[in-house]
């Protein structure tokens, strides 16, 4: 999780904003000795009066957990803690986002042949239960399957 400086440092940059978008994302390595490398990014979409995109700021965070997935090709636990990362992190930028254009970009996929979608569900019904939003999933989830994908390598 971001320390209070930094997450200080994200809500004034996005107060600075009124017409920026901002997208949520989270994604996962798994490492050796059920080690996981995850990765939390805030992106912040400039967009002028226009409505026209002028670039970027990405704010990563980087941590590493011990999980154990029963199956290592069904990672529900792994899935779902990037869904509870994504969930803490918005609690605490709800303040500068609830009145703001923002989604919640998760790395799961809604096909049944990929190993993510055992947590699709459960991680739909706890993104709109916690946060009331719908999230954006995996193909079209550049902010977790691009962005965070590059930091949790």
């Amino acid at each position: 999780m971001h320390t209070k400086e930094e997450i200080k440092v994200i809500k004034e940059f996005i107060k600075a904003r009124p017409e920026c978008k901002v997208y949520l994302g989270a994604d996962s390595q798994r490492l050796k000795r059920k080690k996981v490398k995850f990765a939390t990014v805030i992106i912040i979409h400039y967009i002028d009066e226009n409505g026209i995109g002028k670039g970027a700021k990405i704010f990563t965070d980087v941590t590493y957990e011990k999980i154990e997935d029963a199956k290592l090709s069904r990672p529900f636990m792994r899935m779902m803690t990037e869904v509870n990362k994504l969930t803490e992190v918005y609690q605490v930028l709800e303040d500068v986002l609830i009145d703001r254009d923002f989604e919640i970009h998760l790395d799961i996929s809604e096909q049944k042949e990929h190993g993510s979608n055992v947590a699709c569900g459960y991680a739909k019904g706890m993104i709109y239960g916690t946060i009331g939003v719908e999230p954006v999933m995996k193909p079209n989830a550049f902010a977790a399957s691009c962005a965070a994908d590059r930091y949790s390598k």
